[in-house]
């Protein structure tokens, strides 16, 4: 047996062969100890992790645990010479061929598969080779060919990014899996199998593969390297290896592992440059430094464009073009920049924090927007706890560590002491330095700010910058996509045909009239062809690939302004489900605009799928403070918008989120707002309703205007309105 072998070879190759195994890579003890007992046990084996961070080296060298072994001549299922139970060993018996024994290489054991959306399942079971099927007959099993499940019997399946396979071909492996058996269907036989299956993945592999698979694997999850000093001695090491010239001097690879580990952390990077970007940054330096005769800076510079920019996974709302280049140019400049006075410094989770206190909260909002220093100074020393309070103080105490004889109060002598009228010039003087201390560590973390980025200086005060908004996406982004197979078409782990491709390819069917001729597989025609036992092509043979087609949507969020969104920061929460809504759009093409409405209405922002202009304008937005409830205007407005807008193939609606019934205009502010409603949906918009419970709520009303809009009608606290409307978004688009 497999697994036998297996556990005899790792309790035999001791340590010798556990440093072979591992040599070169930089995995914590820990990480392979969990590799060698998931091996020893004889489980099929997962290695996640990110590109780069050593998981195909570990999978590959693994194969180095079996040993040649004796097999069948000719058996493609490495059938035992004592005991050959394969249909292709007996169908040769049946013909009186005698069977001879040949040595199998241990590396021959191992099978290697790649994923892609070019797999298919036949190339894991096998397929009818023409030729065989002609000598022998279509209907022997010797005319069939088997694919590298059955040929990695009595061995190793190595899976590559197992994430990328179509779904046909994971039901295919789950079958081995669940059995330990699979099926030829057209010749009736079941064929057990003792393999073993290693497969690598990226980190976000969980939440794309269906749970049957998952269940019949170890996962285990390898990373960068966290630490600088380990990250440099393997750099250097992978140096002397593979440049025998002249060496990088030390100071150079501190920085080149400086400059990448800045990558992993900069606010606006998901995924930053791997270890192997790290070796290939540093040999490509080597190779410069050899070619030209360069400074520390140049040399910097000249390998870090070429090697890192596209090493980068930015997150979503900030995949802009040329942004991966600028990112390591701000970085460079970080690294090499002249050393001056050393900076307080925040960590990401307090910059993110600190930038969601300054939209969210008007206290701060709008003096700072209006330049108001004074009124700013005396609401942060009012909300100590605050992060721009928390902020002041450590600026507080980097200017006392910087200044001491400006601003410490130990400067005053004792002499100063004797007399009671010198103990109250120093109480004074103590309170005008610590007032003067406040204003200028206030000037300063608003200074250091704008020198982040987080803050831009207008005409009148000051306002978040576009790295302070992209730091406000990621801070609101939903993480609900990065869990969630996107995929549109065929059948998943839900069962269900979703509606939020990508324009993938899936998968292929049958030709139609209709189709696109560009669409039609050659590859796959020709399977058919062979699979019908046809010796020509026909039109029944004909295959065409499929995508997971998506129709656009443009959507209006209509949001309730008047005052009694003030309580429990309902306004927040609709601001920040809005900025959730627009950059989930923006990932598939759907536009978002929002319309504001409170006595009247007015447009907020247009129809746009730029998240980071509609942040910009909605974090200014604020409540209308004792004004009435005007639904029927707002729906009138949204509508209006939509006019200004070519159609084409792009569906069209509303989402209304208000707190209140409608109050205005009168005799009857409901019935002008069915009626709104009702001329919006004639014209082809549907509309869904968002109320938040609240006693002055009107429930009705929310669901006829949804039931005339065709849509969906949701009743909710205000925490809970981003979730809702990702939810009513992939809603509408099931039912576009």
């Amino acid at each position: 047996m497999l697994r036998e072998e297996i556990f005899t070879s790792i309790q035999q190759g001791g340590g010798e062969f556990k440093q072979a195994l591992f040599h070169g890579l930089q995995i914590r003890d820990e990480e392979k100890e969990a590799i060698l007992s998931s091996l020893s046990g004889g489980h099929h084996l997962l290695i996640l992790g990110p590109p780069g961070c050593g998981k195909t080296v570990v999978a590959n060298r693994l194969s180095s645990i079996l040993a040649d072994i004796e097999v069948v001549e000719d058996c493609p299922l490495n059938c035992l010479p004592s005991s050959p139970t394969c249909p292709w060993c007996l169908a040769k018996m049946s013909q009186g061929k005698s069977s001879t024994v040949r040595i199998l290489p241990a590396s021959e054991r191992v099978k290697r598969v790649q994923g892609g959306g070019e797999l298919v399942p036949e190339d894991l079971i096998g397929a009818l080779d023409p030729d065989t099927a002609l000598r022998e007959g279509i209907y022997s099993v010797l005319a069939f060919s088997p694919g590298k499940l059955l040929r990695a019997n009595r061995g190793i399946l190595l899976i590559d990014m197992i994430d990328r396979m179509p779904e046909r071909v994971l039901n295919t492996l789950f079958y081995a899996l669940e059995g330990g058996t699979i099926t030829i269907g057209a010749y009736d036989e079941k064929i057990p199998l003792d393999i073993l299956v290693l497969a690598t993945g990226n980190e976000k592999v969980l939440g794309l593969l269906p749970l049957g698979i998952l269940e019949y694997f170890d996962v285990i999850t390898l990373g960068y390297v966290d630490d600088a000093t380990r990250e440099k001695e393997l750099v250097l090491a992978n140096l002397a290896e593979v440049q025998p010239g002249e060496m990088l001097a030390e100071t150079i690879v501190d920085k080149a592992v400086d400059v990448v580990g800045r990558t992993r952390t900069h606010a606006e990077v998901d995924r930053g440059v791997s270890t192997r970007g790290t070796l290939r940054y540093t040999e490509l330096m080597s190779t410069f430094q050899e070619i030209k005769d360069v400074d520390e800076g140049e040399l910097l510079r000249a390998g870090a464009f070429p090697s890192l920019p596209h090493r980068l996974e930015l997150a979503p709302h900030a995949d802009l073009p040329g942004k991966r280049e600028k990112i390591i140019e701000e970085i460079l400049d970080q690294v090499l920049g002249a050393e001056g006075e050393e900076e307080i410094g925040l960590s990401k989770e307090d910059m993110l924090a600190l930038v969601e206190e300054i939209a969210s909260d008007a206290k701060f909002r709008i003096p700072l927007r209006s330049g108001a220093f004074d009124m700013l100074l005396k609401r942060v020393q009012y909300h100590s706890d605050s992060k721009l309070a928390q902020l002041m103080q450590q600026m507080m105490q980097h200017l006392e560590e910087l200044y001491p004889e400006r601003f410490r109060a130990d400067n005053i002598t004792e002499e100063m002491l004797l007399d009671l009228d010198e103990v109250r010039k120093r109480e004074e003087r103590i309170e005008r330095m610590r007032r003067e201390l406040e204003r200028e560590a206030l000037a300063q973390s608003l200074e250091y700010l704008e020198r982040c980025k987080i803050l831009e200086h207008t005409g009148f005060g000051w306002e978040l910058s576009r790295k302070g908004i992209n730091l406000l996406l990621e801070r609101l982004t939903p993480k609900l996509w990065g869990r969630s197979y996107v995929s549109g078409y065929g059948r998943h782990s839900t069962g269900k045909r979703l509606s939020i491709g990508e324009g993938r390819e899936v998968g292929t069917r049958h030709f139609r009239f209709g189709d696109r001729y560009r669409d039609i597989s050659l590859k796959e025609s020709i399977r058919e062809a062979i699979h019908n036992r046809r010796e020509e092509i026909t039109k029944d043979d004909i295959m065409v690939t499929t995508k997971d087609i998506r129709a656009k949507m443009d959507m209006i969020l209509l949001v309730d302004l008047s005052g009694t969104m003030r309580q429990l920061a309902k306004l927040w929460y609709a601001k920040q489900s809005a900025i959730a809504l627009s950059l989930a759009a923006s990932r598939y093409g759907d536009r978002v605009g929002v319309v504001s409405f409170s006595n009247l209405a007015g447009v907020v922002v247009d129809i746009t799928a730029n998240p980071h202009r509609l942040t910009r304008r909605i974090i200014d937005l604020d409540l209308h403070v004792n004004a009435f409830t005007n639904i029927g205007y707002g729906i009138m407005k949204a509508t209006e918008l939509f006019g200004h807008h070519r159609r084409g193939r792009a569906n069209q609606h509303i989402i209304l989120i208000s707190d209140g019934d409608a109050n205005v205009p009168h005799p009857s502010p409901q019935k002008y707002a069915l009626r709104q409603a009702a001329g919006a949906a004639r014209k082809g918009i549907t509309i869904s309703t968002v109320c938040i419970n609240e006693e002055s709520a009107d429930p009705e009303l929310m669901r006829r205007i949804a039931r005339i809009g065709k849509g969906r009608t949701y009743f909710v606290g205000a925490e809970s309105l981003t979730s809702t409307l990702i939810e009513e978004r992939m809603a509408a688009h099931s039912s576009g």
